[in-house]
């Protein structure tokens, strides 16, 4: 099956692009690939909630930086305004496109590639690669503290302040 357009909806009122957004986005080209990019629609929504300025400068960061590999390969950025206008700009852009398959679907159709040889797969090893290693050194500094703190002796009222404080009131616990 060939796809006209693909939309990718990125709230402008997100102050930052964290993790999870560009984790999101990464996978999305990944599934799209570069040749099937330029069928893509980056649509920016939400501008009700943030002060027309702000976000103006929020979207010419995303152009100029997130964005900017996709826009590169063809992708277009439009602004969803919440009107039906805005929608039926972008969905007259999509419909002028020459349709195209995703590249996922090239790997694995034309490629006869398994799931896990596709670019997609990959990509959600890397991740899953990074956050083991992330974890694995937090497990390490918690050690490491622990290793510390067990070293210092704690007085006997240390112990039955936080004993204390373990328990807490009673009522507290009727409340779990």
């Amino acid at each position: 099956m060939k796809l006209s357009g693909l939309i990718y909806v990125h709230r402008i009122s997100d102050v930052r692009m964290g993790g999870i957004s560009s984790r999101n986005f990464r996978m999305f080209r990944k599934l799209c690939g570069d040749d099937t990019l330029k069928n893509v629609v980056i649509v920016t929504n939400m501008w009700g909630e943030v002060v027309q300025a702000k976000g103006e400068m929020r979207e010419a960061e995303l152009k100029n930086k997130f964005f900017k590999p996709a826009l590169d390969k063809g992708a277009q950025m439009f602004r969803h305004d919440n009107t039906v206008e805005s929608a039926h700009n972008i969905l007259r852009h999509i419909i002028q496109n020459h349709p195209l398959p995703l590249k996922i679907q090239r790997e694995l159709v034309d490629e006869k590639k398994d799931i896990g040889q596709t670019d997609a797969a990959q990509e959600v090893e890397s991740q899953i690669q990074e956050l083991i290693h992330r974890h694995q050194r937090e497990i390490k500094k918690l050690q490491e503290e622990m290793k510390g703190a067990s070293s210092t002796p704690l007085s006997p009222t240390a112990i039955a302040n936080m004993i204390l404080i373990l328990r807490g009131p009673p009522n507290k616990w009727r409340r779990c």
